[in-house]
């Protein structure tokens, strides 16, 4: 008779202690095997597949619409939204043995392959449904008082300045907004906007990677140094880091990193990743206290009850899909098909980027022509006439691009993908300006 052995994890879960699993080194970690074949994802026509021959790796009905909003909520890769198909059948052909006996093993493996795609120990990365939760999670964690004060910009995402309001009126906290204007030279122009606003009282900065309202780049290593200099924590809101940056979280230096997983890295919506630095490791807790709470950092984060774990699963998918379309070469064509594209377009309208191309990364915002009667005949846009025009391109022109109204100026943000081509781009400058002329024209 073996030897009977009691539970190794939390909880009554069937599974090896996944805090062992996420510290094995790679020389002795044995990656669990699907309960289901995956090497028909992955044929040879994934591979250096851009353009419209990679279309075919996209469930976007690229027939029907024009599509150069990739930044919005992203895509999904067929490979990962097959693989995360397959996860939500095998679980529920038995789903006790699914959820009682292998997840823990497989999010592990998820994690350690993560980990390797953005250069940082496994232990110290946790998924998360989506950005907003793993933002919370920091912002909420931190211990502030009345005496601290924490700092943002005004180009930042519209929820985090909510997140950090709520946090401040609970804590007495203050809440402080760095000021960025248009135009600016370059990134000097957001790290002196930086130094002149952060008060030294504050214990928490936030920063975007990529800004999504503005699309700016920001310059992290010269911000994250500025903070470091002031014993201020750092949180970044990398939301679309992921696939659009080569994100290397060893070298970057930051105490936070926030991603989602499902915009430029194109895994199924639902997945995200939260990145702590093993010093605060004891300072971060989840939103949702469940069984594993106590038990270690990846224990405290890697359930949060009974739900469809599915599309971080699927995440390993859309880290091969990348992997063997070559990373580097898929951001260069990217940042290659949005470069020409500017420079069309603002040849095109006379008009100009919102931010030099050098703080864009693969998206970027161009300023549309003067439409015919736009009152006074000056930059007076407001957010009701780019709702207008954007609702124009989508319901009479199939385009789907966001406009944005930034200082009282018309933008497109323009995204570009592996997916996308030149002529996309040209057929949003035709279809803007029809847009224009009817919005305009009709008031």
């Amino acid at each position: 008779m073996s030897k009977q052995v009691g539970y190794q994890n939390f909880g009554s879960f069937h599974t090896e202690n996944v805090e062992e699993l996420i510290r094995q080194s790679d020389d002795v970690y044995a990656p669990p095997a699907r309960p289901f074949p995956v090497a028909d994802l992955f044929s040879e026509k994934h591979l250096a597949s851009f353009g419209l021959s990679a279309r075919q790796h996209f469930l976007l009905d690229l027939e029907a619409f024009v599509f150069v909003n990739h930044g919005a909520f992203g895509a999904v890769v067929t490979p990962a939204h097959e693989e995360a198909l397959r996860w939500r059948l095998h679980c529920e052909k038995q789903p006790l043995r699914f959820l009682d006996r292998e997840l823990f093993p497989h999010i592990v493996r998820v994690l350690r392959e993560l980990a390797a795609f953005v250069h940082c120990r496994p232990q110290d990365l946790v998924v998360l449904p989506n950005a907003t939760t793993g933002l919370n999670t920091v912002i909420q964690s931190i211990p502030l008082t009345v005496a601290d004060a924490v700092f943002s910009l005004n180009i930042g995402y519209g929820s985090v300045k909510k997140m950090v309001q709520s946090v401040c009126s609970a804590t007495g906290a203050t809440a402080v907004t760095g000021q960025v204007t248009f135009p600016i030279r370059g990134p000097e122009d957001v790290l002196a906007a930086v130094d002149r606003a952060m008060p030294p009282n504050t214990k928490l900065a936030i920063f975007d990677a990529v800004t999504s309202n503005t699309a700016v780049l920001l310059p992290l290593p010269d911000l994250i140094a500025l903070c470091k200099a002031r014993g201020v924590l750092v949180l970044i809101d990398g939301a679309h880091a992921l696939g659009m940056l080569d994100v290397d979280l060893n070298l970057l230096g930051a105490d936070f990193f926030v991603a989602n997983c499902h915009k430029w890295l194109c895994a199924p919506k639902g997945s995200a990743m939260l990145w702590v630095r093993e010093q605060h490791h004891d300072l971060i807790k989840p939103l949702i206290i469940s069984h594993g709470a106590g038990c270690g950092f990846t224990s405290d984060f890697i359930w949060d009850g009974c739900r469809d774990y599915s599309p971080l699963l699927a995440v390993s998918a859309a880290v091969r899909f990348w992997q063997g379309i070559g990373p580097t070469q898929a951001r260069t064509y990217m940042r290659d098909v949005l470069t020409q594209a500017v420079q069309n377009m603002t040849q095109r309208w006379q008009t100009d980027t919102l931010v030099p191309l050098s703080m864009c990364g693969t998206m970027a915002l161009v300023r549309l022509p003067m439409a015919p009667q736009l009152p006074g005949n000056g930059p007076t846009a407001t957010s009701a006439d780019a709702k207008a025009v954007q609702d124009c391109l989508y319901f009479q022109c199939h385009v789907e691009a966001p406009i944005k109204c930034i200082q009282a100026a018309l933008y497109v943000r323009l995204s570009a993908h592996i997916y996308n081509v030149l002529d996309d781009y040209d057929r949003v400058a035709m279809a803007i300006e029809q847009a224009l002329q009817a919005t305009f024209n009709s008031q």
